[in-house]
């Protein structure tokens, strides 16, 4: 039995620390609003903070995106394929602008989870995406059962 090494990207590879860091992110991001206090009780926190539409938008976003995120990386830890670390690099992004995007940057608590939390994930993606193209693939080849030792003719 033999190893060769290709160059090609091994999408098929086993789970990383990268996977799990990107659920543990969704996790966080998913009960950040009751955790920071922009989504609790929306008619408190908007009375306190800022208008209930910007709380509303905020902890909405965080729910939705915290649930794919959550979604693309617990599909990422049984197998990984290209479309989830570039999926999860949009769903970073988006979760970076948001708060300019969706207009509840005036909820500070918010705005700065948003902020941090898609910055983390985006960089956690590239990196997953960039560490699994430079991995060697090994593969492992045998010879055909049927066929007999290749010996060198003797003269």
């Amino acid at each position: 039995m033999a190893t060769q090494y290709s160059s090609y990207p091994a999408w098929h590879r086993s789970n990383r620390v990268q996977d799990w860091a990107l659920l543990v992110l969704a996790v966080w991001l998913f009960i950040s609003p009751w955790v920071l206090q922009f989504g609790g009780s929306l008619a408190a926190v908007g009375a306190a903070n800022g208008s209930l539409v910007e709380v509303s938008r905020a902890a909405w976003n965080a729910w939705v995106l915290g649930v794919i995120v959550f979604l693309v990386a617990l599909l990422a830890v049984g197998r990984m394929e290209t479309w989830q670390e570039y999926i999860n690099m949009i769903l970073g992004a988006w979760i970076f602008v948001a708060p300019w995007a969706l207009a509840f940057t005036p909820l500070w608590r918010a705005s700065w989870d948003h902020w941090i939390v898609g910055a983390l994930i985006f960089l956690i993606a590239l990196w997953s995406l960039s560490s699994a193209r430079t991995e060697p693939a090994a593969t492992t080849t045998t010879p055909p059962v049927d066929t007999p030792p290749h010996n060198p003719p003797v003269r």
